[in-house]
């Protein structure tokens, strides 16, 4: 004769262990899943940093050692009358109302070969002597509030006049851009003497940079770079 068995099933003390292991362990993959996220952020946002800021000071300092370059036949002109070379569009350094001491920097250079300092607009009566209208050949670099700008036209060539473009993102604040312009003079006629505004000289030009950058919210992780970039166009002076 056969005996039926009962069967018996979990009781609710054992589903509720289940539950709370099974729970257990998903809190467990959600952390490690969001740890793991975060982590994978903050290395994309670092790369980014990373990236951003190499990219722009190699951007800067391919520019700057063109400046003061011009085109011209130095057997019709003289070498002292490069527009390039003038006070007024040399190369020199300033800063944006607000910001470090020497944090922009200006020059100009002749982009186009034509041996006119191309300025963008000229006045109503016309361009001055040795300029042109047909592009823009006085650039610049300048920080404000945490972003580097570009120069890329408009009127006034000074740190806080003109058009400038942001070259980079809000994803990375920029803390330091410095310049320092190193300078060292030639006597022509005589180079056992120092330089002598009745002398003819030659000024040779290097600009030490330095960037530097961290990640919004986070100044933990900080990058700060330097370079040293010689100007390839020395600037001749006679008296």
């Amino acid at each position: 004769m056969l005996r039926s068995r009962r069967q018996r099933g979990a009781g609710l003390v054992e589903l509720m262990v289940a539950s709370l292991i099974a729970l257990a362990v998903l809190a467990t993959l959600v952390s490690v899943y969001s740890a793991t996220a975060r982590h994978s952020s903050r290395q994309l946002r670092e790369t980014d940093l990373r990236s951003q800021i190499h990219a722009t000071l190699e951007t800067i300092s391919s520019d700057i050692r063109r400046a003061g370059f011009r085109a011209f036949d130095a057997r019709n002109e003289p070498a002292s009358r490069n527009p390039f070379q003038q006070p007024g569009n040399r190369l020199r350094t300033g800063a944006l109302h607000g910001q470090p001491d020497a944090s922009c920097i200006l020059y100009s250079y002749d982009l186009d070969r034509d041996g006119l300092l191309g300025t963008g607009r000229c006045a109503v009566n016309g361009c001055v002597p040795g300029t042109d209208s047909d592009n823009v050949e006085q650039f610049g670099f300048r920080l404000n509030r945490g972003r580097i700008q570009s120069r890329y036209g408009g009127r006034g060539f000074g740190c806080g006049t003109g058009n400038w473009q942001a070259v980079t993102t809000t994803g990375i604040v920029v803390d330091t851009l410095n310049f320092r312009i190193h300078r060292t003079c030639l006597n022509l006629a005589d180079a056992d003497s120092d330089c002598a505004p009745d002398r003819p000289a030659l000024w040779q030009r290097a600009v030490e940079l330095q960037l530097g950058a961290h990640l919004p919210g986070d100044e933990d992780f900080q990058l700060l770079l330097s370079r040293w970039v010689h100007i390839r166009n020395d600037r001749l002076e006679e008296p």
